[in-house]
């Protein structure tokens, strides 16, 4: 969130309701200053310290919040139902994983399978959508893009 480009970013508020259920995923749709921080975090060699600093500052700055009201399954995470804080992390491989933080301070991290999209994305996306048996979000940023599915979790 840092930086005179996300100053004014506009905060993005989405709810999906799919029987009794409830999520909702808000966040803020910052920038990368027209790639040019990207492309900087994303050098291998170059990027490292801003990554690293990036990625160990992000649970103090999260982009979003994440609620549902019942347990869901994201990827290998089990996220029982509540309210979490939504941040992005970067390895040294360069993969990305988005994070869920609970109020009791626990973070289940989940890795993010991004491939290269066909759409430059000039602003952090996540779109909240309904799916068969819970709901989807897709995330986008610069030429990046991937899925996540929120399926109900059956804590039997």
């Amino acid at each position: 969130k840092m930086g005179s480009t996300n100053a004014n970013a506009p905060t993005v508020k989405q709810s999906i309701a799919i029987g009794e259920s409830k999520m909702s995923l808000d966040y803020t749709s910052i920038t990368w200053a027209d790639g040019k921080t990207m492309n900087r975090i994303m050098d291998k060699e170059a990027g490292a310290g801003m990554r690293k600093r990036m990625s160990e500052n992000a649970a103090n700055a999260p982009l979003g919040s994440f609620t549902s009201s019942v347990d869901v399954m994201v990827g290998d995470a089990h996220l029982p139902a509540g309210d979490y804080k939504v941040f992005f992390t970067i390895d040294d491989s360069l993969a990305w994983s988005i994070n869920f933080m609970g109020k009791d301070g626990k973070t289940h991290q989940v890795k993010l399978q991004l491939e290269d999209s066909q759409h430059e994305s000039k602003r952090l996306m996540l779109c909240l959508y309904a799916e068969e048996n819970g709901a989807g979000a897709y995330v986008a940023f610069g030429n990046k893009s991937g899925m996540l599915t929120f399926k109900p979790h059956d804590s039997k």
